[in-house]
């Protein structure tokens, strides 16, 4: 995923600076140079991410990045993201904080259309397309993808880009009157906040942590990118033949005769071919020559099972395993029932059928 195409975060000039005539001899020394206007102070994980965004869009892709409030200094910036209180697309001004303010990624599609927009989102929703063909192109994916470039736009959005909106704009995951079981650390939005000085460090240089924060977003970007334009599409196909194999058989589980990522694709295959919530299980090698029956999820954001494997099965392996489920080559079944490990395919196949039939 690495292209010689587009300048190195550590080489990217960043400077802050209230004082026009520094922006002066900063722009003067820099005539090569798109200039990108963003905030100073404390940053966030948004204009991070839309700066960094910017690097790969063509006519920003020589970009240097001043963090100011001043609007004297703004006004001359090629680029503004996330203040200066204009949105203009037209003249690259992306500013989101406005009382008035209430644009979404897309007002027709119900997923894309309940989280307002933060400088992430904007740049991504009237730059994001030309941004990812300019990136495929130099690492040779563009001619592969080019019929999939909306879809994994909007992939990208829903998977990183939308979580940063809704944090910048104070949008919680869930109704209030919900509390998670537990906390997850690491998201991207953390280890960009993590990034600024503690209230009580000394001698912090704030600009070269921006910097820092680039290499942050740039791994989480390129990882999506990567994810879809070298591993979805291709995987999806692979995942739909075997589901449509298995429709024509009346069976609610399908075959993959290769391990492909499946667990994302399968809820949009599902509902493409009007069989939602149909399938029960996937059966796929494993590692060292194992075969594996994984039981589906509701859906894509909830770990609960449409059907997992038998509770007298679940935490058994080997012997005991082989006795309860009358299968000579059984191995293993997971304590939550989510998989189950057998040697070969066919013991698999008669695994899943078994617990297909089975009521508790």
């Amino acid at each position: 995923m690495e292209s010689n195409e587009f300048i190195p975060n550590k080489e990217r000039k960043v400077i802050s600076t209230e004082e026009f005539e520094s922006f002066k001899t900063f722009k003067e020394n820099n005539k090569d140079f798109k200039i990108i206007g963003t905030h100073s102070g404390t940053f966030h994980s948004d204009e991070v991410l839309s700066t960094l965004l910017l690097k790969y869009y063509k006519e920003t892709t020589k970009s240097v990045v001043i963090r100011t409030r001043n609007n004297e200094i703004l006004k001359q910036c090629d680029v503004v993201v996330d203040v200066g209180g204009i949105i203009d697309p037209n003249k690259f001004r992306f500013d989101h904080h406005m009382k008035e303010f209430t644009e979404v990624f897309n007002e027709k599609d119900e997923e894309l259309n309940s989280i307002k927009l933060s400088s992430a989102g904007l740049v991504w929703k009237y730059l994001g397309k030309e941004i990812l063909i300019n990136l495929l192109k130099s690492i040779n994916l563009l001619e592969q993808n080019k019929t999939h470039l909306d879809e994994i736009v909007r992939y990208i959005y829903i998977d990183f880009i939308m979580g940063v909106d809704g944090m910048d704009n104070g949008v919680t995951q869930y109704d209030k009157d919900l509390k998670p079981k537990y906390k997850l650390s690491g998201n991207y939005v953390e280890r960009i906040s993590r990034l600024n000085p503690e209230w009580n460090a000394e001698n912090v240089d704030v600009n070269e942590r921006f910097r820092k924060g680039w290499d942050v977003a740039e791994e989480e970007f390129l990882f999506q990118v990567k994810k879809y334009a070298n591993s979805y599409f291709i995987a999806y196909d692979i995942v739909e033949n075997a589901i449509k194999e298995a429709l024509k058989e009346n069976r609610v589980y399908f075959i993959l005769e290769k391990p492909c990522p499946w667990k994302k694709c399968i809820y949009e295959i599902e509902k493409k071919l009007g069989i939602e919530n149909k399938l029960l299980y996937c059966i796929h090698p494993g590692n060292n020559n194992r075969w594996c029956s994984t039981a589906v999820n509701l859906n894509d954001h909830c770990m609960e099972l449409r059907k997992p494997f038998p509770k007298e099965w679940r935490a058994k392996r080997d012997e005991e395993l082989k006795k309860i489920t009358g299968i000579d080559d059984a191995e293993f079944v997971h304590v939550s029932g989510f998989i189950s490990f057998w040697l070969l395919k066919e013991s698999a196949i008669k695994a899943t059928e078994i617990s297909i039939n089975h009521k508790e």
